[in-house]
């Protein structure tokens, strides 16, 4: 493979197992050899902040991957499962902010919230070959984000649910999705009026075809990992999802003139399928030689992921401060909420994507009076160099190949 080539493939995989993500720093994540001498593991720090006057909960910065091994996941799990209050990372579908607002807001997200079901028919229907008989048979078992994108869309903003039918002519199957407005009743004016997703246009080919979690999930089967959204139960009491909805991140990347349209290719995917099919992580998955240095590529690409960032060029490296900025500051809104509401906790969990982590830790540290305690790391892949032939001398050659991969200063 080129540099180039390799370049471009760790980036990928280091998109998907970060996110969007500004500068690691040693802080956060790192790679580090086994005493044994035996295996490499990229691990991840949890950063302990206490008030500095003294009073009030902890803060824990909790950095996590997105793909891992399972052991790092239920450990991640029984140490958050700990804390008083977790405000977790998870950009919310569009539409599934508060419902609160006049019925003109409440249409809006009504809408939203249709386009969103009807791109979950349209990939039930491309993966099963018919329209699936109701919006509960489409949305069963779906987890992570594509669970909660149905959990929020089956109910209109007025909290009725959403209407669903399947017309079959001449020329096929065809699909409606339908609130009756303000009112819940059929017919009207004005927001009591119908509101039907035949009204809105049709959908694109990339909002069908997206590959969302999906190719996330498929990675980490191919590197033997699992995926953080089905590894970690999210459904806790304490738990909130704090994090921006779709469509407001692509309202701020439009006004400081970053294209949405990479934010979401980002988020579902679409734009490393071109470079990671289906059949090129079967590939990988297939072979425990590829497997496996795939798998150091991204132990080692990881903590130098910003570094890729900027020789993938300015464009990335603007969405990919864009998108830290803002979401950061709706983390810490709801962090300052917290810190009112429940001055007696014994402490609350910042858990989200490490990248995000360096920058929140500055804006904790400068704007609540917050100062660093201590950190505990937790090991979040652990590849095993004796797991095939001559495995130790091929990490060494991705290790150096990776340093090569690094711009120049």
């Amino acid at each position: 493979m080129t540099t180039t080539i390799l370049r471009r493939l760790a980036l990928v995989l280091s998109c998907f197992a970060i996110a969007p993500a500004q500068a690691q720093e040693a802080a956060y994540v790192r790679a580090v050899d086994a005493h044994d001498g035996n295996s490499r593991q990229l691990q991840v720090a949890v950063r302990t902040f206490a008030p500095k006057d003294g009073a009030g909960p902890l803060v824990q910065m909790v950095g996590v991957v997105h793909i891992g091994d399972k052991a790092y996941y239920d450990q991640l799990q029984q140490y958050l499962d700990a804390q008083t209050i977790v405000l977790y990372e998870g950009v919310k579908p569009a539409g599934a902010g508060d419902t609160q607002g006049t019925d003109e807001d409440k249409a809006k997200i009504t809408t939203a919230r249709q386009r969103m079901l009807a791109i979950l028919i349209a990939r039930h229907r491309r993966e099963h070959k018919q329209l699936p008989e109701s919006i509960e048979a489409c949305t069963a078992g779906l987890a992570g984000t594509l669970g909660r994108i149905a959990a929020a869309a089956v109910n209109d903003a007025w909290g009725r649910p959403m209407r669903y039918d399947v017309v079959t002519t001449a020329e096929g199957s065809k699909f409606e999705i339908e609130s009756y407005g303000s009112d819940g009743v059929a017919g009207g004016e004005g927001h009591a009026a119908d509101l039907r997703f035949s009204a809105q246009k049709p959908l694109t080919r990339r909002e069908v075809s997206a590959a969302g979690e999906g190719i996330q999930t498929q990675l980490a089967e191919a590197l033997g990992l699992v995926f953080q959204l089905s590894a970690i139960d999210y459904t806790r009491p304490s738990w909130k999802n704090s994090d921006l909805s779709v469509d407001e991140v692509e309202a701020r990347l439009e006004a400081k003139g970053a294209g949405g349209e990479a934010l979401f290719q980002m988020l579902d995917g679409s734009s490393a399928m071109a470079m990671m099919g289906g059949a090129v992580l079967k590939m990988i998955g297939s072979s425990p030689e590829m497997s496996f240095m795939a798998k150091m590529m991204l132990v080692e690409a990881l903590p130098a992921s910003d570094d890729m960032t900027k020789a993938a060029g300015a464009e990335m490296g603007a969405l990919m401060e864009v998108i830290i900025v803002d979401r950061n500051a709706a983390v810490l809104a709801d962090l300052k909420a917290a810190l009112a509401e429940h001055p007696q906790a014994e402490s609350i969990a910042l858990f989200y994507g490490a990248g995000h982590l360096p920058d929140l830790e500055r804006r904790l540290e400068a704007d609540f009076g917050y100062a660093y305690k201590e950190s505990r790391w937790f090991t979040a892949i652990d590849v095993d160099l004796t797991a095939i032939p001559g495995g130790k001398a091929q990490a060494e050659q991705m290790r150096e190949m990776m340093k090569m991969m690094r711009p120049k200063p």
